[in-house]
């Protein structure tokens, strides 16, 4: 096995910024790579990515990727040996052709989600079997994350409803999380966007059930976490207490006192700045373009219980800021301060520092994230999570 470290370092904030809890600390934090998949471009193909999009890991450590454009997922060993190609592109049985979602439950099973096809595919034994099942009608888009919490599945989408006056093809809940039992049957529907989101404001509203408007992360027991990816300054943090799923609002470090401002669209075009931190959003109501001064890049339930978000500031002067906030398992915020690798040359790296985003964190708090590397491709960069006072 190869050891791998994250370290996370916080700065020091404006005054102009929102202010965050008095027992909050200055915390070091760094990125410490210490093993990288596709990073030579020499290599035979299945090491080499367009960009990896998903991934996750199983119980013998073993690490599977969703590649972006791709319709399979290659398994690599946990010192990064490439193993096996899982699925294949196409519409038959055991085939994908846009996978938006996948997920390693309890019994080491691959369970990926074909947003065309609209169903589910199980694999086991490394994809020696496989059975299909078809998403339920109420799913509306498709389903991002899928998590494990306890014996049952965890999924995130926002479903249809019937108009029962007939004049709209379909009614949107605004409840987005969703437990299915291990055979995918539905038990239950919670957590409303609107204690995320201000539905009242079009942009948000169009948002909030888009795919990516959520980070999402679980203890697999009894706690789900929730952190918009336009983030505001407030993690969303679920536990389930005597059968019934119970709200908190986490109090993060210190943001922006706006976390976006709305843009033209001749702003959005022509400003290639602008553009790189700005999003678009489109939906029934229209078309909304916002330049976006702070973003959760990732969130994690630690295996100690602690919960750690990784952000990016925007701002519209000055350096990026990679940021982290670390609370406690209480959900009491412990500290903050900016990310940093441990190799200066890649924090002098404005096209990596601007473009790296954690896709996993595994039961041993590995991190797994995405990022360019000096020749302007993709790799997956694995690492360790170390905290440490400043």
């Amino acid at each position: 096995m190869i050891p791998v470290r994250l370290l996370v370092c916080l700065h020091c904030v404006a005054a102009a910024w929102m202010p965050t809890s008095a027992w909050a600390q200055q915390l070091s934090f760094t990125l410490t790579e210490e093993m990288l998949i596709g990073d030579d471009e020499d290599a035979p193909a299945e090491y080499l990515f367009t960009g990896p999009e998903l991934v996750r890991t199983n119980s013998r450590g073993y690490i599977y990727v969703n590649d972006r454009r791709r319709a399979d997922v290659r398994v690599f060993d946990r010192s990064g040996r490439f193993i096996t190609t899982i699925g294949k592109r196409g519409e038959g049985a055991g085939e994908m052709s846009e996978i938006v979602s996948m997920h390693i439950d309890g019994q080491d099973r691959l369970l990926v989600a074909d947003r065309n096809s609209q169903r589910f595919t199980i694999f086991e034994d490394l994809g020696e079997r496989f059975e299909t099942i078809a998403f339920p009608e109420e799913i509306w888009g498709a389903p991002h994350p899928i998590l494990t919490v306890g014996d049952a599945f965890v999924l995130r989408y926002v479903r249809a409803l019937d108009d029962p006056s007939g004049k709209l093809p379909y009614i949107k809940d605004t409840k987005t999380l969703h437990l299915f039992d291990a055979a995918l049957n539905h038990i239950e529907t919670f957590a409303d966007l609107g204690d995320m989101f201000n539905l009242d404001v079009p942009l948000e509203k169009e948002l909030s059930d888009n795919q990516g408007a959520l980070n999402m992360a679980t203890n697999g027991i009894d706690e789900i976490v929730l952190v918009p990816r336009v983030y505001r300054g407030y993690v969303y943090r679920f536990v389930l207490r005597a059968d019934a799923w119970h709200m908190a609002e986490l109090r993060g470090g210190p943001v922006p006192r706006q976390s976006y401002r709305m843009v033209t669209k001749d702003e959005f075009d022509n400003d290639f700045e602008l553009g790189r931190s700005s999003i678009l959003v489109a939906g029934p109501s229209g078309v909304y373009r916002a330049r976006v001064f702070n973003w959760s890049l990732g969130v994690a339930v630690l295996s100690t219980g602690e919960i750690v978000n990784f952000t990016l500031q925007t701002p519209l002067r000055g350096e990026l800021g990679h940021r982290a906030e670390l609370f406690d398992a209480t959900g009491q915020l412990l500290g903050y301060g900016p990310i940093r690798f441990n190799d200066s040359a890649l924090n002098r790296n404005e096209e990596i520092m601007s473009d790296f985003e954690i896709l996993w964190v595994d039961q041993n708090d590995r991190i797994y994230l995405r990022r360019p590397n000096e020749r302007g491709f993709y790799v997956l960069s694995v690492a360790e999570l170390v905290i440490q006072p400043e």
